[in-house]
């Protein structure tokens, strides 16, 4: 049996690797406070341990959706946050490789001499790796955190399109649903000025606005159906939905606006306290910090090993190498310059989003503030004089005063008003949601566009 013995640098290694252990991340991580904060529950990756979640996404889907039930489906059924999800595995996977010594080197080198054969054994160690394990888990685990920071920022944007797509889902069902309402009334209207106008009982300019403004209806009906449609497929997709056929218990209508909103001051501050974006940027700040520090340490020893080589016939014969690099061409100052210059451009760039992070909030609050009113005047003022119009026309129309196309007349001066209010709610609670967003961060925050609040119908109406 051949033993080599007194190999006290392999067993300071064996030592040193035992104390290097495994790296974790020091704090609780980013995404698991994201999903406390959200109540929703982060589900398994592996398509082995998914029954639970699968049966769980069918119990959300046989009841009536709300805006909490389609966040859950979302996070648990969604395929490109479940890749999301894989890859903070990569990173924690990346995170204990940098905290492993190198593997030390063996070549056996068997030499034939005269007075027979000698068998040498040569060890080699990485001393460059083993000074520098303590930077290189500090770098990865940095690297770890940056990762945990952009998975729970898309998980913020996942529940803000599943909550947007439902909004909108709901309402282009109600503005549909509105809608085909209208056309059966007109079109029972343009049928009657049609007979009219036969019989002489109706002139071709009354015949031609009834038959115009069944048109138009029957037009806006059309869009109406094709954004139901667009809005219920982006809804199946942010849910992980493949198919169409499956059956969404979607609410006739949004809840009603509140009397008021909660006042909210220091947006600005709390945004810079708590969006993640800006926790991101300030982690990768550390880690360039890091590697500019490595560099600079580093300059001088890159290549640094050491090497133990003994015989084994002749066990008291010990030659111990160290070797590295000559910084001869490669002095390092490159590498330096490159490195602050990573930090410099990284520094600005944090800059820049803080700055952009505070513009996104007070654009946000205005939107917010503007919606509401604009929804709050609708459902205070534009729909409650519309009903009373209508109220008042169908009181004459019930005393012989008007005649039924003036009642008509009377829906057609409606119909703008109805579908505002409606598209003001949708607005309402949209700019809600980019509210919340743009207080927590997000990959590509898109704030949604007031609408045009001219009664437009109603103006050209009479």
């Amino acid at each position: 049996m051949i033993t080599i013995t007194k190999l006290y640098p392999l067993a300071a290694l064996v030592f040193l690797s035992a104390c290097a252990g495994t790296s974790t991340l020091p704090h609780s991580e980013p995404l698991t406070q994201q999903a406390l904060r959200e109540q929703v529950t982060l589900p398994p990756v592996d398509p082995a341990l998914r029954s639970a979640a699968e049966q769980e996404v069918k119990r959300l889907l046989a009841a009536p959706l709300t805006t909490e039930s389609v966040s859950r489906i979302a996070v648990l059924n969604n395929p490109d946050f479940l890749a999301s999800l894989a890859a903070l595995d990569i990173s924690r996977a990346e995170l204990a490789q940098a905290g492993l010594l190198p593997n030390p080197g063996l070549r056996v080198i068997r030499t034939r001499e005269e007075e027979g054969y000698s068998t040498e054994l040569d060890l080699s160690f990485d001393l460059f790796g083993i000074l520098f394990i303590g930077q290189n888990k500090a770098i990865a685990q940095e690297q770890a955190i940056q990762q945990q920071h952009q998975v729970a920022l898309q998980l913020l944007q996942l529940l803000n399109q599943s909550r947007s797509a439902f909004i909108e889902v709901v309402v282009a069902q109600q503005r549909f649903a509105y809608l085909q309402t209208v056309q059966e009334a007109i079109d029972a209207s343009a049928e009657l000025a049609h007979r009219l106008y036969q019989v002489g009982n109706y002139s071709e300019l009354q015949q031609a606005r009834q038959l115009k403004f069944a048109a138009e209806i029957r037009l806006q009906l059309a869009s109406a159906q094709q954004q139901q449609q667009q809005s219920r497929e982006r809804l199946n997709l942010v849910l992980g939905l493949s198919d169409p056929a499956v059956l969404l218990q979607l609410p006739a209508y949004l809840p009603a606006i509140p009397a008021e909103t909660p006042e909210q001051t220091e947006l600005e501050q709390l945004a810079l306290e708590q969006r993640l974006d800006l926790q991101l940027a300030k982690s990768r700040l550390k880690q360039l910090q890091l590697q500019l520090e490595q560099n600079k340490n580093s300059r001088f020893v890159r290549g640094l090993s050491s090497e133990l080589a003994g015989s084994v016939q002749h066990s008291e014969e010990r030659e111990v190498a160290l070797g590295f690099e000559l910084p001869l061409f490669d002095t390092g100052a490159e590498r330096i310059n490159k490195a602050q210059a990573e930090y410099q451009q990284a520094w600005w760039q944090a800059k820049a989003l803080e700055q952009k992070a505070l513009s996104e909030v007070r654009q946000a609050y205005s939107l917010h503030q503007h919606c509401y009113q604009v929804a709050r005047h609708y459902q205070d003022q534009l729909v409650p004089l519309a009903q009373k119009i209508n109220q008042q026309n169908v009181l004459r129309y019930n005393g012989m005063l008007i005649g039924v196309f003036e009642l008509i007349a009377d829906t057609q001066a409606q119909v703008s008003t109805v579908t505002g209010q409606m598209a003001a709610q949708r607005d309402f609670y949209l700019a809600q949601l980019a509210l919340q967003q743009a207080l927590w961060g997000s990959p590509t925050l898109q704030l949604p566009e007031a609408t045009e609040t001219t009664n437009t119908a109603a103006a050209a109406g009479h």
